[in-house]
């Protein structure tokens, strides 16, 4: 009575990188963030006499306000 020798098991492949939904909310968010700063400060010349500031401030105010966001929409998903 011959047992045969176990086959070894197929080797585990890694699942493929997807985002949930929130995640992809979440990025959206940050990558809209980062943008508007961008189209301000370029459309500052002739059109829009102020837009420059505007572009600066978001920069500069831009980072704090997307932490806080982001800190109350994780939070709140938490629960």
């Amino acid at each position: 009575m011959n047992v045969p020798a176990p086959t070894p098991a197929p080797p585990r492949r890694r699942p493929r990188f997807q985002f949930s939904l929130l995640g992809l909310m979440m990025l959206m968010l940050v990558l809209a963030a980062a943008s508007a700063p961008g189209y301000y400060l370029m459309h500052a010349r002739d059109s829009l006499p102020q837009a420059r500031l505007v572009g600066m401030l978001m920069m500069l105010a831009g980072p704090l306000l997307l932490m806080t966001v982001l800190s109350i929409v994780l939070s709140l998903a938490r629960r």
